[in-house]
């Protein structure tokens, strides 16, 4: 990955997150949501485009 993530998205209740982790691949390793109290990395997704003009 080329950019840097600032923030992945709930799937749960869709909030951005910025307590996460990646892994070397670029991956979700860890992640928490402190809304909604998620705390599984397949319960987050990495930001696309359009998510990232939603949030701003």
């Amino acid at each position: 990955m080329s950019e840097e993530v600032e923030f992945v998205i709930c799937n749960n209740c869709e909030s951005p997150c910025y307590s996460f982790e990646l892994d070397r691949k670029g991956g979700i390793s860890s992640a928490f949501c402190a809304l909604c109290g998620a705390d599984e990395a397949k319960d987050f997704h990495i930001p696309e485009a359009e998510d990232i003009e939603d949030q701003g």
